[in-house]
């Protein structure tokens, strides 16, 4: 039963070895260590500088060049966007001035595109978005000024707007020819391809949405309409063969698209439609069709769509050229380093001695891994489980001793033949205290069981002649309390991994049981049985369900309130009986309900030494009557503030009642009006 705390004990030997043998055998592991490492690493190093330095240098020149080549692009392309996003509302709202949400929208779209803008010139660290003029270095706010005052017209808007954004894209297609190396041309001239036609979608999204809002749609317009997106059809055309991986994949993906489909579909409406409007009335001439057909959300919904995988393709190929770049400069690194071929010839003698003495080491370190792993996953295992179980067990044959020799590899294998025996012993030692303990518990328990079973029989024979009420009901408390004692013993008794003596043969009433095990408990006055079904519990378990019942209801009692009621239900539950008991304590913490849930679920082995300074035997014997019997007991949190035990009996523990009457709840008496026999048992007993 108890438990003995595992140690080692440190070897004579390795204790009294001087200071001057452990630093000549550390000495000699370091010495090989150093031979079989330093030699030919600085021997390659010394060469690979030479040979390397300067193609080194010139691939992470390019490598520099990628990365600020890709940062300065992002933030442009970023900046980009959002001047699209403010190009598109421009247009709106020239074409319908009166629409106060888009001139709110617009609003917070400037504010967007003046925060993009800042950290666009702070990452290329020059001014952007200038004017073609010498010191106009506010293009864009002379536009948006012309725009608030009505001066600029949806065409001209939208034409600045476009010359604002093609400059973007001619700095950032500078910085693109970073990456024009080898393969990543090809890559990066398609990024570019895919930034004019992405702007050739946008900025004809932008002129129809423009036109909607002013409600027609003239013939320059349309024509400017056309020719956008037959443009930016062609160029993905003629990219979407090219496309690879990924790039392929959201290329197919935006053309498959509703968005897209949608998109396609109304620009094509709008380019077929009739280009005049037949005359009203006989005799006028015919007028140009400004209609547009198309509604304003209905486009704003498609278009938008759309733009959002237009980017994202753009972005997609936009990184494949960077990888493709940095890829290529990766490239000029191994080559550089391919010209140090030569250090195999110098480097021959080095890797000779390194190699052998590294396959020596490792091979002896491999093997006494090997051999410590099948001690410790198999041998010692086996060894302390036939130790627990009582059986013998020769140290000698058992345990081979590991032997390597006396350097540092051979110490640590006598190291850990001595941890390995001195944690054999303690198991040993461990199974010899827990055996004797568990003799003497038992011992001590039938003692006391068949000295309380006789005082029982006892106290009967008195209470039998007994006529005086009072002596009568002193000599009651006197059996009750002495049945208390006897579930003590019974407690000692399964903590000790045997069976209580107490046996049924016959079923005996769930009531009967409930009032058996209430009437066990100190406080059985306060504990209220409300009702319960009427079914039978099998012989074989009677006894260790009163005993279960009853350590939770005296759980109950304990930690509640003087006085306070202590309510126990029955009913039935999917597989079987549920038996709740629930007091109006002050709880328990979370980490309380988890930690006796755990004991509860996994009946852990009773060990003495390892109880914590106020232990709970009762959950100790719940655990292991609930096993026996696949009883499963839980702990709740109760609304009156206390707890609620759930006890779950089983479907095999339980028999119909002689008349094979349907298992209906009973009402049950209250306890204090209707209290059972003082002993709890009745018939039971």
């Amino acid at each position: 039963m108890g438990t003995k705390r595992l140690g080692t004990k440190r070897r004579g030997p390795l204790r009294g070895a001087s200071s001057a043998q452990r630093s000549r055998k550390e000495r000699t592991l370091r010495t090989e260590l150093s031979r079989i490492v330093l030699i030919p690493s600085i021997s390659f190093l010394a060469l690979w500088l030479v040979m390397t330095a300067t193609g080194t240098f010139q691939a992470g020149t390019q490598m520099l060049s990628v990365i600020a080549g890709r940062e300065s692009a992002e933030v442009l392309d970023a900046l980009a966007a959002e001047l699209r996003e403010e190009r598109r509302l421009t247009l709106v709202h020239l074409g319908d001035p009166e629409r106060t949400p888009i001139h709110d929208r617009l609003s917070d779209q400037r504010e967007t595109t003046d925060t993009a803008r800042g950290t666009a010139e702070a990452e290329i660290g020059s001014d952007i978005l200038t004017g073609d003029l010498p010191g106009d270095t506010d293009a864009l706010g002379r536009l948006r000024s012309g725009v608030d005052g009505g001066t600029v017209s949806r065409a001209e808007a939208l034409d600045r707007y476009s010359d604002l954004i093609e400059d973007l894209g001619a700095r950032s297609a500078t910085r693109l020819h970073a990456l024009e190396n080898g393969a990543g041309l090809t890559e990066a001239e398609m990024a570019q391809d895919l930034v004019g036609a992405h702007e050739e979608f946008s900025r004809a999204n932008a002129l129809l949405a423009g036109a909607i809002a002013a409600g027609r749609m003239d013939y320059e317009e349309t024509a400017h309409f056309t020719h956008l997106t037959a443009s930016y059809r062609n160029t993905l055309g003629r990219l979407g063969p090219d496309l690879r991986g990924d790039v392929q994949r959201r290329y197919k993906a935006m053309r498959e698209a509703e968005p897209w489909t949608a998109t396609e579909r109304l620009s094509r409406a709008v380019v077929t439609r009739p280009p005049v409007r037949e005359p009203d009335a006989p005799g006028e001439a015919p007028e140009w069709n400004f209609a547009i057909g198309v509604g304003a959300d209905e486009w704003e919904e498609a278009s938008q769509g759309a733009e959002r995988p237009f980017d994202e393709l753009v972005s997609a190929q936009l990184e494949r050229a960077v990888a493709t770049a940095w890829g290529d400069a990766v490239h000029s690194i191994a080559l550089a380093l391919a010209g140090c071929v030569f250090l195999l010839l110098t480097g021959t003698a080095s890797i000779v001695i390194a190699t052998r003495a590294s396959r020596r080491l490792v091979g002896r370190l491999s093997k006494l891994r090997n051999e410590t792993l099948a001690v410790t996953d198999t041998r010692l295992p086996a060894i302390v489980d036939r130790t627990q179980n009582g059986q013998r067990v020769n140290l000698s044959e058992e345990l081979p001793r590991l032997s390597y020799g006396r350097d540092e590899i051979g110490q640590v294998a006598d190291a850990f033949n001595a941890a390995q025996r001195t944690a054999v012993g303690a198991a040993v030692k461990q199974a010899e205290i827990r055996e004797g303990v568990n003799r003497v518990f038992l011992g001590i328990a039938y003692r006391n069981q068949a000295l309380v079973q006789r005082q029982l029989h006892l106290l009967d024979e008195i209470e039998y002649d007994e006529e005086d009420p009072r002596t009568l009901q002193r000599l009651f408390r006197l059996d009750h309390l002495a049945t208390r004692a006897r579930r003590y013993a019974d407690n000692l008794i399964i903590l000790g991994g045997a069976q209580s003596a107490r046996r049924w043969r016959n079923p005996l009433s769930l009531v009967d049981v409930l009032r058996a095990a209430i009437s066990e408990t100190e406080d059985y006055e306060r504990v209220r049985l409300t009702s319960a079904p009427r079914v039978r519990l099998r012989g074989t378990a009677v006894a260790d369900v009163v005993h279960l019942i009853a350590e939770l209801v005296e759980n109950a009692t304990q930690f509640s309130p003087a006085g306070a009621p202590v309510d126990v239900n029955c009913g039935p539950v999917a597989g079987g009986l549920a038996v709740d008991v629930e007091d109006r304590g002050l709880g328990m913490t979370e980490e309380g309900y988890e930690a006796a849930a755990r004991t509860l679920s996994e009946a852990p082995e009773f060990d003495v030494m390892a109880l914590p300074d106020e232990p709970r035997l009762g959950l100790f014997v719940v655990a292991r009557l609930a096993a026996r019997h696949g009883v499963r007991v839980r702990l709740f949190p109760s609304p009156y503030g206390g707890t609620r035990a759930t006890a779950i009996l089983p479907d095999a523990l339980l028999e119909g009642e002689e008349n094979d009457a349907p298992t209906e709840p009973v009402m049950v008496p209250d306890q204090r009006q209707a209290a059972p026999g003082p002993s709890g048992e009745g018939a039971a007993r």
